[in-house]
């Protein structure tokens, strides 16, 4: 058997994707489709995610959460540095209630911004 050589191809748009895949098709190579879900619901963890926050301003929901306490636990992980990939207590994360369901927000604080000297020398 010869091997195989795998080319994954993303697209932002259905209709690009499809047009790609008949060319390719007419070239007789073994095109398929082999995954159709956005590429934003990837579930990402820890580094990964952590990375993926920086890159992506602003309130990002994460996760779905079974029930407000589990969801404020995932906040609080985040929030405290104790989940794996946040231990730089850069960011910020907060329970979120949408029609019902739970779910975790959170987002990259950046650096902490450390307070101005202001010349006054310590009296002790």
């Amino acid at each position: 058997m010869a091997e195989r050589t795998v080319v994954r191809v993303v697209f932002d748009d259905a209709r690009e994707a499809s047009a790609f895949l008949q060319r390719c098709r007419r070239q007789h190579l073994d095109a398929t489709v082999e995954d159709q879900r956005p590429i934003g619901t990837v579930k990402k963890n820890g580094p990964a995610l952590a990375a993926w926050l920086m890159a992506h301003r602003g309130w990002q929901s994460i996760a779905d959460a079974a029930n407000r306490d589990s969801a404020w636990k995932a906040a609080w992980k985040i929030r405290q540095g104790k989940r794996r990939g946040f231990e730089s207590m850069q960011f910020d994360a907060r329970p979120v209630n949408r029609n019902g369901s739970w779910a975790v927000e959170a987002r990259y604080k950046g650096r902490g911004v450390k307070p101005a000297a202001d010349g006054m020398d310590p009296l002790f």
